[in-house]
């Protein structure tokens, strides 16, 4: 148990001076495992130094031993320390003596703040000396504390128990008491105490104030979220305080805050109007090798006569995002004056949405996403069907991709996820509809902008080596959006109506109508491409093909900055291969990227075969 000073330990001079100085000690108090050290480490590059000081405390423990940076000393050093009047206070605790230097009290006297790493024992003592003192607790759940207490490996078994059954000290009644739950990241915490201290000095900004108040776990109202993302649009957050929101929204944005995002992010641009009755679209959660199902949809539902202006994203982590495969063709870097002539010309478009609707929100969560494993998935549905009002869009399929190592790991998230599309789209006006579909192996067998655009042709030209996989997929998802067409009875005539405008060329001569609506681009030029072919180590069945793996394999080829770079697939899923069957040419007009993809290839084919 903590064990106070007697009263005569504390500086009588320096203390005395500190009853009429403006600066407050804070006093960091908790648990062990509640993560004091770490947020204080996390504060010290947040406050000004000139105004906050960080006590450093002498501790009866050698240095370089795990925990807080302190001034070591044995115990007989440590007395006569005290004996010399150098300790502010001092106390006992795990066998261990403590003291924090009496240094403090002329800080305070300056008008200094001081953050002070303390025991909630000694509150009442040293708050004689200090009439400033706050009180600051850092706390969180048991079981958070219990995990973080047992991964530092200090305490197991019994001690561990005891460390964790320790009773508390009551704080006297009259000291002003901060908490600050750290259950969650550094960042969260760090941010938390941060606005404790703030608050407690009111020098809290106020466009800061509905930052503070969800970080600390509140719901915030509709009018709260306005003021707040207004403010980080606008520049006046920095973006260590705008990410650490990111970080909290990703983990915590209940249905009603996702409604309150949606609403006030699809107020960002006037909303587009086209001056149909219905506009529809087609958007995929991605992360599916290969998969350029939207180049065959958009134009089969405009040959129909449906209006469907889509705007696609470039590849993030992928091979090629629509934007970068439909450029192979095409000019897809539209103003909105141009995306209106061309949707006017063809009754579609399929640009780049990085004119058009970009958003710093969406770019700061893209960048925090991978390095820190976010779940991002609700802040997506936000983010996506925000942007697809604003487009003036009414009707809205979603494919939902499931695959073990993509954004949603299996049938059921793809399912939940697929629920929220459908009850915000509602709540925003918008008739949505979301599919969960495979995407463990990749769709086509092209995995680059040039070679998911040759893909892509043979479908819409019928032909018999078209890959049937995007066929099918294709056809499905033109069928679901047709479906929503007043004067189309059912499911059953949706889908025969988009077979029957894919197989009699009509889709073929509307995506034509796009590209020239566009701009045309020059075709490539095939006679710079280099291949390597990566084959079968032994004969048995393609079991598994890892869509990010092979994605992965193209980007090193240099897909899609080089837009006939990537990986051209021959076997599928399930077919018999026999040792040394080619499984996939690695190509790029780079030859030094071409071996360095072809290398990584043979280490790790991303394709397991069975025996």
């Amino acid at each position: 148990m903590n064990k106070p000073a007697a009263p005569g330990a504390s500086l009588p001079g320096p203390g005395a001076a500190a009853r009429h100085g403006a600066g407050t000690l804070f006093l960091v108090v908790g648990p062990s495992g509640a993560g004091k050290d770490s947020l204080i480490d996390g504060l010290r590059a947040r406050l000004d130094p000139s105004r906050f000081v960080f006590a450093r405390r002498t501790i009866t423990r050698p240095s370089g031993a795990p925990g807080e940076d302190h001034l070591a000393c044995s115990e007989t050093e440590f007395e006569r320390a005290r004996s010399r009047g150098d300790f502010l206070i001092t106390w006992q605790a795990h066998g261990l003596h403590y003291g924090l230097p009496g240094s403090i009290a002329h800080a305070l006297a300056a008008g200094q703040h001081v953050i002070a790493n303390g025991s909630r024992g000694v509150a009442g003592d040293l708050a004689r000396a200090v009439p400033t003192l706050a009180v600051l607790e850092v706390d969180a759940p048991a079981d958070v504390i219990a995990a973080r207490l047992a991964a530092r490996g200090r305490e197991q078994g019994e001690d561990l128990q005891r460390r964790l059954s320790r009773p508390r000290v009551a704080y006297p009644a009259h000291l002003p008491l901060l908490r600050v739950n750290n259950d969650r990241d550094l960042a969260t915490g760090v941010l938390r105490m941060l606005a404790a201290i703030l608050s407690h000095l009111g020098e809290l900004p106020a466009t800061l104030a509905a930052l503070w108040r969800k970080l600390d776990g509140e719901r915030l109202t509709e009018s709260q979220w306005a003021e707040l993302l207004a403010a980080i649009v606008d520049g006046q957050i920095a973006a260590s305080d705008r990410d650490a929101l990111l970080i909290a929204c990703a983990n915590d944005l209940d249905d009603e805050e996702l409604v309150h995002v949606a609403r006030w992010r699809s107020r960002l641009m006037p909303r587009v109007s086209w001056g149909r009755e219905q506009v529809v679209d087609k958007h995929s959660l991605g992360g599916t090798a290969g998969s350029r199902v939207t180049m065959v949809v958009i134009p089969i539902v405009a040959a129909h006569g449906m209006l469907i202006p889509k705007t696609s994203s470039r590849a993030i982590t992928s091979a090629a995002g629509t934007a970068d495969t439909m450029e192979v063709l095409a000019r897809v870097d539209l103003t909105p004056e141009q995306l209106r002539t061309v949707v006017r010309e063809a009754g579609a478009c399929i640009a780049w949405n990085g004119r058009l609707n970009h958003s710093v929100l969406d770019e700061a969560m893209h960048a925090l996403e991978r390095p820190l494993g976010l779940d991002t998935r609700r802040w997506s549905v936000a983010s996506i069907l925000s942007k697809k009002f604003s487009a003036g869009a009414t009707n809205v399929v979603i494919d939902l991709p499931y695959a073990p190592g993509g954004k949603l790991k299996s049938r059921e998230q793809a399912e939940a996820l697929a629920a929220i599309f459908e009850a915000l789209g509602a709540r925003l006006g918008m008739t949505v509809r979301a599919f969960p579909t495979d995407g463990s192996a990749p769709i086509g067998r092209g995995i680059g902008p040039a070679l998911e655009v040759r893909d892509v042709l043979q479908v819409l030209a019928c032909d018999p080596q078209a890959p049937a996989d995007l066929r099918d997929k294709s056809l499905f998802f033109a069928a679901r959006i047709i479906e929503m067409d007043p004067a189309v009875p059912g499911a059953r005539q949706a889908e025969a109506r988009a077979r029957a405008l894919l197989e009699s060329g009509a889709a073929r001569q509307s995506f034509e109508a796009i590209i020239e609506a566009q701009g045309r681009r020059p075709a490539p030029d095939w006679s710079r491409v280099q291949k390597r072919a990566v084959r079968a180590s032994h004969s048995g069945t393609v079991h598994q093909i890892d869509a990010r793996a092979i994605s992965a394999i193209a980007r090193s080829a240099g897909a899609p900055a080089d837009p006939l770079a990537g990986i051209d697939l021959v076997c599928r899923q399930g077919q018999m291969v026999a040792g040394g069957d080619p499984l996939y040419w690695v190509q790029a007009c780079d030859a030094s990227r071409l071996s360095q993809a072809a290398e990584a290839a043979q280490r790790a084919p991303g394709i397991v075969i069975g025996g």
